[in-house]
Formats: C-alpha cells, sequence, structure tokens
C-alpha cells in the first residue's frame, strides 16, 4: 500500500511538473513554414515576425496572446530584419532596393513603405531607438560590415564602430545610452555593448563559440542572446555587469530571443515540435529551472 501510495505521488509530481512547464512555455504560431526575426511591440499587444507562409519571406503580425497572424504586405521582398517604432505604430525593416538590401519604414495603419537608406548603400538588421528619433543598423559602406547610425527621417549617416572585424545586430538599451551587437572581434562572435554617442566598445560574452541576436531587458540590466555554446542553438541569459550567463531554453533549436515590454517573458523562435521554426512565448521567471 505504501509503495502503490509512493509511485502514485512520483506521478503526480511529474505531471505538476508537466502542467507548470507548458504554463511556463506556449507556442504562439504553427505550420509548415520557418517563422523568425521576431520582435515583441512596445505596447505588449503584438509580435512581429518574418515567415515564408507565403512562399517568399513577408513581414507577418500576430496578437503576443495568441491568435491568427496576418501578413503585412510591404510589396517587397528580403529577409526582413524587424524593429518597432516606440508608438508601436510603424516599423523599420530591411529589403532589397535595386538589387541590394536597404532600410524601410512602414505605418501599421496603411500605407506605402518609405525607404530611408541612401542608394547604393548595403544596410541590413535595423534597431529604432527608444526616443524615436534615430536608427542604427549594421552597414557595409567602406568594405567592411560597421554599425550606423542614422536620423529615421533619412539624411547621413554616423558610422559608430570603426573596427576591422564583423560588427552586426545593433539593438538599443532601454534608456537609449547604449547599443550592444555582435562582433567578431575577439576571434568568434561575442555580444559587445557600445555607447550610443560612440567611444570604447566593451566585451561582454567570452566564448569559442557563437554569442548572437542580442535582446535587453526593459530594466537595462540583462541582455538575451542566442548561443551554440551547448551544441545547440539556445536561449541565454545574462547581466549587463557581466558574468556566467544563465541557460533560458535547452534542447532543440532556438534563436531570436524578444523580451515582454513588461519583463515577464521572451518570444523566440524554436523547432522543439515538428521540426519547423516557430514563434513561441516562455516566462522569465522560469529560466534557472528549465
Amino acid at each position: 500500500m505504501i509503495r502503490i501510495k509512493k509511485v502514485f505521488l512520483f506521478f503526480m509530481v511529474v505531471f505538476l511538473i508537466s502542467v507548470a512547464s507548458a504554463q511556463e512555455c506556449g507556442r504562439i504560431t504553427s505550420g509548415p513554414a520557418d517563422e523568425y526575426h521576431v520582435k515583441w511591440s512596445p505596447d505588449g499587444k503584438t509580435l512581429a515576425f518574418a515567415s515564408r507562409k507565403s512562399g517568399e519571406p513577408k513581414i507577418w503580425l500576430v496578437p503576443a496572446a495568441g491568435g491568427d497572424p496576418v501578413i503585412l504586405e510591404t510589396g517587397l521582398s528580403g529577409d526582413h530584419h524587424i524593429s518597432w517604432a516606440p508608438d508601436s505604430g510603424h516599423l523599420v525593416f530591411d529589403a532589397y532596393y535595386k538589387g541590394r538590401p536597404s532600410l524601410y519604414t512602414i505605418s501599421l495603419a496603411g500605407g506605402e513603405p518609405v525607404r530611408i537608406s541612401r542608394e547604393g548603400a548595403i544596410d541590413i538588421q535595423p534597431s529604432w531607438s527608444p526616443d524615436g528619433s534615430l536608427i542604427a543598423f549594421s552597414s557595409i559602406k567602406k568594405g567592411n560590415t560597421d554599425i550606423w547610425v542614422m536620423r529615421v527621417k533619412g539624411g547621413k549617416s554616423v558610422q559608430l564602430t570603426h573596427d576591422g572585424a564583423s560588427d552586426c545586430h545593433p539593438v538599443w538599451s532601454p534608456d537609449g545610452s547604449r547599443i550592444a551587437f555582435t562582433s567578431d572581434r575577439s576571434g568568434n562572435m561575442d555580444i559587445w555593448v557600445i555607447p550610443a554617442s560612440g567611444g570604447k566598445a566593451e566585451q561582454l560574452t567570452f566564448h569559442k563559440s557563437r554569442d548572437d541576436q542580442a535582446c535587453w531587458s526593459p530594466d537595462g540590466t540583462r541582455i538575451a542572446f542566442m548561443s551554440d555554446r551547448d551544441g545547440e542553438r539556445n536561449i541565454w541569459i545574462i547581466s549587463v555587469s557581466g558574468g556566467t550567463p544563465e541557460s533560458f531554453t535547452r534542447g532543440s533549436r532556438n534563436s531570436w530571443p524578444s523580451w515582454s515590454p513588461d519583463g515577464t517573458r521572451i518570444a523566440f523562435s524554436s523547432d522543439r515540435i515538428g521540426g519547423n521554426s516557430d514563434i513561441w512565448v516562455k516566462t522569465v521567471s522560469a529560466y534557472k529551472r528549465k
């Protein structure tokens, strides 16, 4: 009798852990096409992501609470790295113009996309500043990939990094004072941070694997990023002051983290079910337990 009770209690514990895990990690999208480059809107209501649902890469929008995704038709092609304006009513993204990647803004209320890149440049991976006035982006303007900053309305760009290595995937800190980016200046891809006004870049992660796709926590104290340091692409979290990163996801392929504005959840792309990458959301409070 005692043995039966112990077995029953064991399976109850397993069941409760499974329920808790399901509540901590929820699937937002599903389908036969990979979905990636997810970004959470500043008002917390919408997730924007790129997908080949319609054949070629397009920008899609889905309620953060779940629902039916809808396409944001831009009339443009490209891999579509996305960033939200602070008003949650506009996006900036990269797409092709005359065979070269360029930057565009578009209103979710309707209308045609507006190209803000200068002709002839290769501009990708935009990030909208928290005050809404600037765009940070990667560009090959002088034969090397560096981080640049420009005004939303266009005009002359200002070069932020000048290293001979490849600097890419910039993202603004919530207070607009710093920009995190990926660079191989230490020999492999790591996360670095530089003042938004320019200056000395500081290395944040140190590993022989690839660390990429940085995303700031809303309070500016932590950065989530993708790393293959455990043999798979997974999401990790590190303090902005440095230290040892904590694992946020395990198993499968997980990438493109995007923190919710209230700081409680992270959206990301994962192929944990079905083999295709879908959009998932997981609570941040659970990252040390699973």
